[in-house]
């Protein structure tokens, strides 16, 4: 654990560590945007049938006996359910016979009737185009949209998995380069995507490249911060995820097109990627994989960047060697990574982690799929989701300063998964309580987010940080697309869903309580670190000394 006294004199949190946050805070705030987007960017406006005989004249004075837009919509489209028009279906023939006052009875099932063979007309009212009227979406082709999200989150899923094996290979900084240009280009490219399987395809890659960029912003600030500002920091990346969420609907708001809200989202990271070039890599990274002398040289350049000058010259290979003598001898040792993830602890606390976040995701997108009872201002509904989290997340901050993690985790997970549940007693016609309800547990699974970004790397060594991480981001995409699948269980029973989301994070609040305590403990470097913390946790357990013992294991 002696990496933290090495941090020390570098500078705990100087300027470079400063402007570190600054720069993972720009990469990471429109990263839930793309994540997002298509809510407006695919959103489905009202449409019907084109209809010759009233698309084809641009001057209603023409109309045939100058009938009304409303006459020859009438005579031309089939009314459905709520009396309103049908979206998918007009009649064969132009039904005249409605036209007449003794006839607005007449049973219009039993016309004759087709597809909309000639394409549809959408209302622009809202937006002048999304990708639902550029492939026309709707109707027999209306899942299209859904595969869309579907494959975005495949994606996510694989870059999650791809990304932390290539950083824990090729190093934090090199994966975060290459991931941002590639966001950069392949988010900027979709708008050019001729046909919607093209798109698709585009948008699997940008959601690869996303994921990659989360996992690795993340891995690195953790292990170039010390333990005691971490909480602040992770608050401040939460929250920063929370401001995309609040941006998303103001760029919409603006761009009603669904190229240019693409483009407004993925230009910006030409920027950030140039940005970039002046971070160092990981020092963490660089000696678990053996590469002293490189890691000699970062960390004198981040000690002259923290005004640290007098440390450059007492810092040398032997210093290093002597400091973190126990990393070195488990890296000579040539212990496999695969051999560490497989050791009994370490399945464990990875499943645990795992299932955890699949809960929280599960939940919030079904949340965030179910948005009915927030009205009807999708712009609105979605800039409340986000502001949401602001107080919950400041509230985070204190609760990991002061409080234990794993009481503070399992009571976030059960508040969120009881609201919901207790949804299913309030009566439709009470929105505002229902809204209440949602929107308090959606605030306390926010709090959830915030604490276990820094409660799964005090319980993953360094070596395995960035994979296990990629692998909890990998759940996150699993549990977001089987999120919205649970909502075709609603045919067999009304409730089934509900019930669903929010009874996996209250079984999740559980299994917090077979993990370790780790507050104000540093992070482990190699398994033993994890194993020893391990038993201790068991024997304080038994003793009932838990908090006691535990800060007498910061020694690793």
């Amino acid at each position: 654990m002696a990496f933290s006294e090495l941090l020390q004199h570098m500078g705990n949190f100087g300027r470079y560590q400063i402007m570190l946050v600054f720069s993972t805070s720009s990469l990471t705030v429109l990263l839930v945007t793309h994540n997002l987007v298509e809510n407006f960017s695919g959103a489905i406006p009202a449409h019907r049938c084109y209809v010759h005989l009233l698309d084809n004249i641009t001057s209603e004075s023409k109309h045939p006996e100058n009938l009304t837009t409303e006459a020859l919509l009438r005579i031309s489209i089939p009314m459905g359910v709520n009396n309103e028009l049908e979206q998918c279906r007009r009649f064969r023939q132009t039904q005249w016979q409605l036209l007449n006052s003794s006839d607005l009875a007449t049973n219009t099932t039993e016309l004759e009737t087709e597809a909309c063979l000639d394409g549809w007309i959408y209302d622009q009212s809202i937006f002048t185009s999304t990708i639902v009227t550029q492939w026309n979406l709707v109707c027999k082709s209306k899942s299209l949209k859904l595969w869309s999200q579907s494959i975005f989150m495949a994606g996510y899923m694989l870059g999650s998995l791809l990304g932390g094996y290539i950083s824990d290979k090729f190093g934090r900084k090199t994966v975060l380069l290459a991931s941002s240009l590639l966001a950069a280009l392949l988010g900027t490219g979709s708008i050019f995507a001729p046909t919607f399987p093209i798109y698709c395809i585009i948008r699997f890659h940008l959601a690869m490249s996303t994921g990659t960029i989360f996992t690795n912003t993340l891995v690195l600030l953790i292990e170039w911060l010390p333990s005691n500002v971490t909480p602040m920091i992770i608050t401040i990346r939460s929250l920063v995820l929370s401001t995309g969420q609040i941006v998303l609907p103001g760029l919409a708001y603006v761009f009603r097109d669904w190229r240019m809200l693409q483009l407004s989202i993925s230009v910006p990271y030409f920027v950030f990627f140039l940005s970039l070039w002046w971070t160092s890599e990981s020092v963490r990274w660089l000696i678990v994989s053996g590469k002293l002398e490189k890691a000699l040289k970062v960390m004198k350049k981040v000690a002259h960047t923290n005004g640290k000058k007098d440390v450059e010259e007492t810092l040398n290979i032997e210093v290093l060697q002597s400091a973190m003598r126990e990393e070195l001898t488990f890296l000579k040792q040539g212990s496999k990574k695969i051999k560490v993830m497989a050791s009994p602890i370490m399945c464990k606390t990875l499943f645990l982690l795992f299932f955890m976040r699949f809960s929280a995701i599960f939940f919030v997108y079904g949340v965030l799929t179910d948005l009915k009872n927030l009205g009807s201002n999708m712009f609105l509904s979605q800039a409340l989701l986000g502001a949401v989290d602001f107080p919950s997340k400041c509230l985070s901050f204190l609760i990991m300063k002061f409080l234990k993690r794993r009481p503070s985790i399992a009571s976030a997970l059960f508040l969120g998964g009881f609201c919901i549940l207790i949804n299913i007693f309030v009566p439709k016609d009470m929105p505002y309580i229902r809204l209440g309800l949602t929107m308090l547990g959606k605030g306390s699974m926010a709090i959830y987010f915030s604490m276990n970004m820094i409660y799964s790397h005090e319980l993953i060594p360094t070596g395995l940080r960035s994979r296990a991480e990629g692998g909890i981001i990998f759940m996150t995409g699993l549990a977001s697309s089987l999120s919205s699948l649970a909502f075709i269980t609603r045919q067999y029973f009304e409730h089934l869903p509900t019930i669903l989301h929010g009874t996996f994070p209250i079984v999740a609040a559980i299994c917090v309580y077979f993990l370790p305590e780790t507050l104000n403990l540093p992070l482990p470097d190699t398994i033993q670190d994890l194993e020893r913390r391990h038993k201790n946790y068991k024997k304080t357990s038994t003793n009932g000394e838990e908090s006691n013992d535990l800060q007498g294991t910061t020694e690793c």
